[in-house]
């Protein structure tokens, strides 16, 4: 035992602990499963100050006190014993191992040690832990280094930036749910009292949040610059962040002073070969894999080096590990990245990587144009997504140094994917500054780009330019005798004039491309003629010959297995035999092209899918779901920036009419309004139910398309009421009998009431009366009212902080409302642990999770659709048992 009076030695904080409360928890209920917890983590990303704040939360749980070790300004390995000793008050003996001495004197102690800064002292920092966690059962230990100790039963925690608004979610109103947000606010009103945020400065702050990564020091520095420089220079300035954030900070660690020095404080710590890759690796803009860091940053050994390397550099928080499906991917903050690319100057080692990586991706690009007209095609676009930010900094590298045929190639090559990814702007311009850097270049990649070009500004509705592109990209095909290009060319040429209602010349030149593309012996070419001449008929209103066309697309195209081929072949199939009264194939040719496309994430395709489902469900009497469907189609052209064919307008022209006169306007109006909200689950959905098909899996992966969550189609409607010992839940034609439990209990109480969470203190202060699921009295009741009482008062001195913006006594009313409700749920049972449960409203609380799962389960295994449901509106919180999520509502009946 310690001998001293003190419980703690912890300093007062001198700021607010912004964000990061559900990590303050999850860390103090991993050292309640675990003795050692290391938080790692690149150097400004927080960790110190996360520890301090666990730390402080835990001093009334341990007997002999919470204790911290600065070892950030120790040099001799031999000391750090010693260093424990002495601020633990535990004399040396001569002759005596410190260790050793240490051990003996906390065998029976309760007590949390935080050893900050390690990562310059691992090896006696991990001899010690070892050797104090063997002798001592009560002894806890909290970390915090840049890599890992690797002792036994060490439980690591990465610690990342703070979160920060994505692009596009950056209005004043919802910036500020972001901690880096939050944070950056809290530090500029101290450095600038009349600081606010504003739709003026919103764009600013989340920009210097993103681009600092919500690394905490970095974020902070940049605040206390607000009153000097302004948000607005400061988000300009951030290309010479080390420059600009120098201001000197009072902290007693020197390497925390200024966001140079926590870069340089873990670089001087690498091997040269480490740091060697480190630079390298910088060359890489956003992710990169391990393949492409062998062929790029790999050194003259090839790449055994980067496979052994690369491990050490994640171990030291300084290359992060991004999960994805498949092979795991690797990415430098920027931050860091600035660093390396500044150490790349310096050795004018830049421009030669450059080069070697512009190579590397231009190869790649020109594989994936091969590979794209075959199965193998959503592979090679899930490939090029991922390494986009990559695709683009070559592209920028080639341009910027004039290597106009490596530019023009390469853009060539990325236009499908960036038609089919729906990135139809960028591809444009991107295009545009190759073709226009050297209009005298005539090579087999120019007519690639200009076809590129064509594809992409037809697309947008653009004709001008996609008839002048294909006209130069004819002209060249022909001198150069290529005549897949040609085909191409006059494919779009003629797709153009469709789109212009110029119909018979748009026949003259798809019937002339179909001669030069069986010429060139290209199926894909020839079925894509087939493809266009169908949608010629079409606006012709010659729906027997756009018929039989769209028959010999689908089987031309059905040998090259290629999918979105397939799926437009499918599509156009299906409007045929629509526009010629339906049938049963019109219904599985639209459902084949709906599956296509939702697996590729095709926007445009979704989107045409979903205007012909909708004319179907016209058809068949099915007006709102019509209205509603149209609508969606309507809003997911839009937010890709797709121009509509005028045929198609024409069509949805016609129903919209009808349905105006059957509906009345209002109402087909209004649910033409709700389906451009439905989320693209919803919209899927719809179509599914109008099919008769099973439901997709949920959309996948990065969406590409704009997603709303709202309510499904109204349609959708669930029923739940108590027979007996059974609660029957009905959906459709669905119905459960479940066995009468605390759970089902507890979700009739929170579906009576879906927009409220039930939190523990509401579990606390049940009475007899309540509902069955909840834990029922458990504190007496003066406990109860000095919980509701203080919480009240909490609740008003944020009200009044919010409205007089005063982040910091919002901080500090946030941060004692929680952990009251820490307390409260400790009290009751309901802290969330995994252990044993250690009273009888814990049980409860136990039995009705089991029960709410197991009742869930069942449900989506026999409806999926309604399990989808439950399984996102019903979630377990930490300090509550379960809460809807108004996000994905669904119509209860009781």
């Amino acid at each position: 035992m310690v001998a001293s009076r003190r419980t703690d030695n912890l300093p007062a904080p001198l700021t607010t602990f912004v964000g990061r409360l559900r990590e303050v928890g999850e860390i103090g209920a991993s050292l309640e499963r675990s003795r050692l917890v290391t938080l790692t983590g690149v150097g400004g990303a927080g960790k110190s100050r996360l520890a301090l704040e666990v730390a402080a939360r835990r001093t009334a749980r341990h007997r002999d006190g919470v204790w911290l070790v600065e070892l950030a300004g120790l040099v001799e390995p031999v000391l750090v014993a010693h260093t424990v000793a002495g601020v633990l008050d535990v004399p040396e003996h001569g002759g005596r191992v410190q260790t050793d001495v240490l051990t003996e004197r906390l065998r029976d102690s309760d007590m949390l040690i935080c050893l900050d800064n390690c990562e310059h002292l691992l090896d006696p920092v991990a001899q010690l832990v070892q050797d104090l966690l063997a002798g001592c059962r009560g002894l806890r230990v909290l970390i915090t280094s840049r890599e890992r100790l690797g002792v036994t039963g060490e439980r690591l925690w990465p610690v990342a930036g703070l979160s920060s608004p994505p692009e596009g979610d950056e209005e004043a109103g919802t910036a500020q749910r972001f901690d880096a947000v939050r944070l950056f606010l809290d530090r500029a009103t101290a450095a600038d009292p009349g600081f606010r945020l504003t739709a003026e400065n919103v764009l600013a702050v989340a920009d210097i949040c993103r681009r600092l990564d919500g690394l905490p020091l970095a974020i902070e520095l940049a605040a206390a610059r607000v009153n000097s420089l302004g948000v607005e220079r400061i988000s300009r300035r951030l290309d010479n962040r080390f420059g600009l954030l120098t201001a000197e900070s009072r902290t007693p660690l020197p390497h925390h002073r200024t966001l140079r020095g926590v870069v340089e404080w873990s670089y001087r710590m690498l091997s040269a070969p480490e740091r060697e890759l480190f630079d390298r690796l910088a060359v890489f803009s956003g992710s990169f894999g391990a393949e492409s860091a062998e062929a790029v940053a790999g050194g003259s050994d090839g790449s055994e080096d980067v496979a052994e390397l690369l491990p050490r550099l994640i171990d030291k928080s300084l290359v992060t590990v991004t999960p994805v499906r498949g092979s795991p991917r690797y990415r430098l903050l920027e931050t860091l990245r600035a660093y390396g690319l500044e150490r790349l100057v310096d050795t004018e080692g830049l421009e030669p990587l450059r080069a070697r990586h512009a190579a590397y991706y231009l190869d790649l690009a020109e594989q994936a144009w091969e590979g794209y007209r075959g199965p193998e095609q959503p592979e090679w676009l899930n490939r090029l997504e991922t390494e986009h930010s990559n695709l683009r900094a070559a592209l920028d590298w080639q341009l910027a140094t004039h290597d106009i045929d490596g530019a023009i190639r390469l853009a060539g090559a990325l236009a499908p994917f960036w038609d089919l990814r729906g990135h139809y702007a960028e591809g444009h311009v991107w295009l545009e500054r190759a073709l226009t850097a050297d209009a005298a270049t005539a090579t087999e990649g120019r007519v690639r780009a200009l076809n590129g070009l064509a594809t992409l500004a037809v697309i947008e509705g653009d004709l001008s330019r996609a008839t002048h592109a294909c006209t130069e990209a004819v002209e060249l095909s022909r001198r150069t005798g290529d005549l897949r290009g040609l085909a191409y060319a006059l494919q779009y040429l003629g797709f153009a004039a469709v789109c212009a209602d110029d119909l018979d010349r748009a026949v003259d030149l798809l019937d002339e491309s179909l001669m030069v593309a069986r010429k060139s012996a290209d199926l894909w070419l020839v079925g894509w003629s087939y493809q266009f001449l169908t949608a010629a008929q079409l606006a012709r209103n010659d729906f027997e010959r756009a018929r039989a066309l769209a028959e010999a697309a689908y089987t031309t195209l059905q040998e090259t297995g290629e999918p979105e081929s397939l799926a437009w072949a499918a599509l156009t199939h299906a409007m045929a035999t629509w526009a010629l009264g339906g049938s049963d194939n019109t219904v599985t040719r639209l459902a084949e092209a709906l599956r296509r496309f939702w697996g590729l994430k095709a926007g445009w395709g979704l989107s045409e899918v979903f205007c012909l489902a909708g004319l179907i469900a016209a058809d068949h009497g099915s007006w709102e779901r019509g209205a509603g469907l149209l609508g969606a189609s309507e809003s997911l052209r839009d937010s890709v920036g797709v121009a509509l064919v005028p045929f198609v307008r024409e069509f949805m022209a016609a129903v919209a009419a009808e349905g105006r006169v059957t509906l009345g306007i209002h109402a087909f109006d209004a649910a033409w309004e709700r389906g451009r909200q439905w989320s693209l689950d919803a919209r899927a959905l719809a179509v599914t139910k109008e099919l008769g098909l099973l439901p997709l899996p949920p959309y996948d992966g990065e969406e590409t398309v704009q997603a709303i969550d709202i309510d499904e189609p109204p349609s959708d409607g669930a029923g739940l009421r108590r027979e007996g010992e059974y609660w029957i839940v009905t959906h459709g034609h669905q119905v459960f009998h479940l066995k009468d439990t605390l759970g089902l209990g507890y979700l009739n109480r929170l579906l009576h009431e879906p927009d409220r969470e039930v939190l523990a203190l509401d579990l606390a202060g049940a009475g007899p009366e309540s509902a069955p699921g909840d834990a029922g009295p458990v504190l007496d009741s003066q406990a109860k009212a000095e919980y509701r009482n203080r919480l009240r008062e909490l609740a008003d001195d944020l009200d009044e902080a919010e409205r007089w913006s005063d982040t910091g006594r919002a901080e500090r009313a946030r941060s004692e409302i929680d952990a009251l409700t820490e307390q409260l749920a400790g009290a009751v049972g309901l802290g969330g642990r995994d252990r044993r449960a250690a009273s009888a409203t814990e049980r409860a609380r136990l039995n009705v999770t089991k029960a709410l799962k197991s009742a869930v389960r069942r449900i989506a295994r026999e409806d999926p659709v309604l399990g989808r449901h439950l399984d996102r509106s019903v979630r377990t919180g930490t300090y509550c048992c379960y809460a809807p999520d108004p996000r994905t509502r669904i119509a209860w009946r009781f």
